[in-house]
């Protein structure tokens, strides 16, 4: 979970190797980032800083993950180097499981005439990435504080996992946890009379069948271009299950950031689905 702090958080600098190092990719750079300058940083707490996307975020830097988004993109730069190719400047993106904006930070600035929805239910990580958010009016992002599912209704939002995940594993619940409103996310689309979808990250922590229930009139038309989404143990498969039978193929990263098919899927990944 995030430790938001009503407190004013300063501004800090980095070293100025890790300047360096910021905008350029290479394989294991976060953990070799960590190794370098994890312990210089992070004695420096709560402040804002810039982050690999270029742009300065409040973060947490006695949090290990948060120090991962100050060195380079966050679970690798694999999937944003294939979206910043991918999407357009008008494009429309759903960022479900926005958390914080580690992801959101680097997809809404590749399209500045379009949108990013970016759903977040959980009250302290929505809080974190609002006060993020009011700094930057400019960047095209609606925040909504939903969870996304196959019907409006109320369920909970459970925190699991260590302190140091900022609430990145909190998962759905029926009887645990803040209460949080659900939404389908065909409906909050004909809302702002949105048609079709260009990117949809998926992350919600093993609630991906309902949300992607929350949108078949969608699947069905292949109104989404394309969807990139967390695959863990059996929900990956049941995922990829899913969405097969509305005709998106699931395509893996390989270490190259090539596209490739897998007829197995590992333990834990991300995958990118695009329409046949």
């Amino acid at each position: 979970m995030v430790n938001a702090s009503n407190d004013t958080p300063r501004h800090c600098s980095l070293p100025l190797p890790l300047t360096w190092l910021q905008p350029i990719d290479f394989p294991h750079k976060l953990g070799i980032c960590e190794r370098l300058f994890g312990s210089a940083i992070a004695h420096r707490g709560i402040c804002w800083v810039k982050t690999g996307s270029g742009l300065p975020w409040k973060l947490d830097l006695t949090n290990r993950t948060h120090r991962w988004i100050v060195y380079g993109k966050y679970e690798g730069a694999n999937f944003l180097n294939w979206a910043k190719k991918f999407l357009t400047p008008n494009g429309i993106i759903v960022d479900s499981g926005a958390n914080i904006g580690q992801m959101l930070m680097y997809l809404a600035q590749w399209i500045p005439q379009g949108k990013l929805l970016a759903f977040e239910p959980g009250k302290e990580a929505g809080d974190w990435l609002e006060e993020c958010l009011v700094t930057y009016p400019n960047l095209p992002v609606e925040l909504l504080r939903f969870g996304l599912g196959a019907a409006p209704t109320r369920l909970r939002l459970q925190n699991i996992g260590a302190n140091y995940g900022h609430g990145a594993w909190n998962q759905i619940s029926e009887t645990e946890g803040e209460t949080i409103q659900i939404v389908r996310l065909a409906d909050e689309l004909a809302i702002r009379s949105i048609e079709t979808v260009d990117l949809w990250k998926l992350d919600v922590e093993g609630y991906e069948i309902p949300a992607l229930q929350g949108a078949e009139e969608l699947l069905k038309q292949q109104r989404i271009r394309a969807i990139y989404a967390e695959l863990s143990g059996e929900n990956g498969q049941r995922v990829r299950d899913y969405l097969s039978a509305f005709k998106y193929h699931c395509n893996l990263f390989d270490p190259k950031g090539q596209l490739y098919t897998s007829s197995q899927l590992p333990a834990h990944t991300n995958g990118l689905f695009l329409p046949e």
